[in-house]
């Protein structure tokens, strides 16, 4: 091994060779996480009004079942050659060179990942492109195949996936670039990045969308937006610029292959069981396609805002906790991060359940979207939400595992989760249509978390500290309270003529959509919060008083 790729991150000169205390940590957890918190939520919102807009346009039939399978092959291919590699590997092996002393190191490191991705990935793309028809005929022929939709809808879904792959080889690029900011704990550009990526999509789309491009216009954008990612990230690194070089026998690089091995095996398992979900939904329903894509944009909205961005703030920590053996701040991290989650998941996944019908009705139901496709959006968003809860959870767990450099368990326990979903999908497809698959999906999520906890507490000996058994419990008090509160808000808002059914059409119907959703979800809010606090969640006071001195209504 080279002397310049030590065993453990080297310490700067000068600097304490001791932990920080415990709140000192927490606030460095909070303050990265509502870094990414920031990026998130305006991509998020963002990737909320592109899915609004594609719905708005074209509704939830063939078009957008065509790009949806499309998408879905981008999506898989990047999952596979690179989007895990970020947590899994790149950022808990950059990070020991993300020293002072290391930064010529990171340079090299970087810059032969980045030709490396060029080569390989660049090489998978052209050969995709080639056999573009066939890959579109392995995801639907479960589902019936070109018999399933007319010829157009399957010459059209030919042609998306030709016109996306090349994204895959931007956002390879882009993460690499992410991935390096990440392991120096500098989250501001990767997290504006995404959201910047959502508007250069939401902007091509309004230009072009109604003109003779239709559906193609979202590949468009999704183009612009990753050249647009790679544009802000790539100034952040300025004084460790990335030389490209072809030195792929690097330490570094070998070790992120071979933690890297493990999660591809996984992540072929989560790819051909969403090509079997994809093949059973393109002939379930002609709704289906389009009903999950929306359910999953707004649950995904809950996983990006709360676990994406506190389980890649602690990454890095933990990361460095665990080459130092230092088992008392990595529980501490965890416990920070476990409890962090669970304030923000509980209120999200029960209160959006309790405003179900009125979030649909807001975002999705109009222009193109029927209302039989509307109430296909809110079955599919209810049948996600479980999934959704325990997947927020499960991300800190993964990341633990990936912080202590081991990808195998949560690969293995991912395999078994595929084998849930297996079993229910085909068991509650036929009795429950689309909604079996999707309740089979949450299965998935669900099994796993519960493994992934079992298995830590085994490792560990527990799973953080006393107070975050407390911290749930308490939440999820408060949370059902919440949740049947804002429900009865709801339905007796909906019993009044001014606000119900009845309401006028056009621009006051949407503000009467508006107050169905934001005076319960407000209320709500505050009933939630209020409650945490009397009952003295720690977590809340430091979120609360973190916001009370950016605003300079309190002193650090």
């Amino acid at each position: 091994m080279s002397s310049k790729e030590p065993d453990q991150p080297v310490t700067p000169p000068g600097s304490p060779d001791h932990e920080p205390p415990a709140p000192s940590e927490r606030s460095i957890i909070v303050r990265g996480a509502a870094i990414i918190m920031v990026g998130t939520i305006l991509s998020r919102i963002l990737g909320l009004v592109r899915e609004q807009i594609t719905s708005w346009l074209f509704g939830t039939g063939d078009a957008v079942a065509a790009f949806t399978i499309a998408d879905n092959i981008h999506t898989m291919l990047f999952d596979l050659v690179i989007s895990g590699m970020m947590q899994a590997a790149l950022v808990p092996v950059l990070s020991a060179y993300a020293t002072p002393e290391l930064k010529h190191e990171l340079r090299r490191i970087v810059g032969a990942l980045l030709m490396m991705a060029i080569l390989v990935i660049g090489g998978v793309v052209v050969m995709m492109e080639i056999f573009a028809p066939q890959v579109v005929t392995v995801m639907t022929a479960l589902g019936g195949g070109a018999e399933a939709r007319d010829p157009e809808t399957v010459e059209l879904t030919v042609q998306l996936v030709r016109m996306i792959l090349p994204a895959v080889l931007l956002l390879a690029i882009s993460t690499i670039l992410m991935s390096t900011l990440y392991a120096m704990q500098r989250f501001t550009r990767p997290a504006l990045s995404l959201a910047a990526r959502n508007a250069a999509i939401v902007a091509v789309v309004l230009m072009l969308g109604r003109t003779e491009f239709g559906i193609r216009a979202i590949v468009v954008g999704i183009l612009v937006g990753a050249v647009v990612m790679i544009l802000i990230q790539a100034p952040g690194l300025k004084d460790v610029m990335p030389r490209p070089n072809f030195h792929f026998r690097h330490p570094a690089i070998k070790k992120i292959l071979a933690l890297y091995i493990p999660i591809a095996i996984g992540l072929m398992s989560n790819t051909v069981a969403l090509v079997v979900d994809r093949n059973l939904a393109w002939g379930v329903d002609p709704n289906a396609l389009g009903a999950m894509r929306y359910a999953t944009a707004v649950n995904q909205m809950i996983l990006g805002i709360v676990a994406a961005a506190i389980s890649l703030a602690a990454l890095p920590t933990l990361s460095r906790h665990f080459a130092r053996g230092d088992d008392e701040a990595f529980q501490r991290t965890l416990s920070n991060g476990l409890k962090m989650v669970t304030i923000m998941v509980v209120p999200a996944t029960l209160g959006l359940a309790a405003v179900s019908w009125p979030a649909v009705d807001l975002l999705f139901f109009h222009g193109a979207t029927d209302d039989i496709g509307a109430r296909a959006i809110q079955i599919a968003l209810l049948a996600y939400l479980p999934g959704t809860f325990f997947a927020a959870f499960d991300q800190v767990l993964i990341f633990s595992y990936y912080a202590r450099q081991n990808t195998k368990t949560p690969v293995i326990v991912g395999v078994l989760a595929v084998g849930v979903y297996f079993i229910l999908a085909f068991a509650l497809i036929e009795p429950l249509g689309m909604a079996g698959l999707v309740l089979a999906n949450s299965a998935q999520f669900t099994f796993h978390a519960i493994v992934m906890w079992f298995l830590l507490r085994r490792l560990l000996g527990r799973v953080g500290d006393e107070t975050v058994g407390r911290t749930i419990r308490l939440a999820l008090f408060v949370g059902v309270i919440m949740a049947a509160i804002v429900f009865g808000i709801s339905q007796g808002m909906d019993r009044l003529p001014i606000l119900g059914h009845d309401a006028e059409s056009g621009a006051m119907a949407i503000l009467h959509q508006t107050l169905m959703l934001v005076v319960p979800v407000g209320i709500g809010g505050l009933i939630y919060v209020g409650g945490l606090w009397k009952l003295g969640v720690e977590e809340i006071a430091t979120i609360i008083n973190g916001i009370l001195r950016k605003i300079g209504l309190k002193s650090a």
